[in-house]
């Protein structure tokens, strides 16, 4: 084995631990994302506070505008949706996987 060959593995193989870094912080950064929501849930339900129909986008809502308030009302609102729209296409792995539990919070 040469030298380029040993040093093409070892590149390789700094990419491959910098892409898995990568993809361990956002899954990270997820669930942090995802405590916050389930912990507002828990707020608004032990409080009585919820409001509609939809009480998981009314906690995300409410994350999404504590954390993106300085981006004004109109790009918090689309980032919500989002989340949202994301949330409901979760199976229960997803669930477990990204938040620690079986399933989306329930009213």
């Amino acid at each position: 084995m040469g030298l380029r060959s040993k040093l093409r593995r070892l590149e390789d193989r700094t990419q491959a631990i910098a892409a898995q870094t990568q993809e361990d912080k956002k899954l990270e950064r997820e669930r942090a994302i995802m405590r916050m929501i389930v912990d507002e849930f828990a707020r608004l339900k032990a409080s009585g506070e919820f409001s509609g129909l939809d009480p998981l986008g009314q906690a995300v809502r409410n994350v999404v505008a504590a954390q993106y308030a300085e981006l004004g009302e109109e790009s918090y609102e689309y980032i919500a949706d989002g989340w949202i729209e994301t949330l409901r296409e979760w199976t229960p792995l997803d669930w477990m996987v990204k938040a620690g539990r079986n399933g989306a919070p329930r009213a």
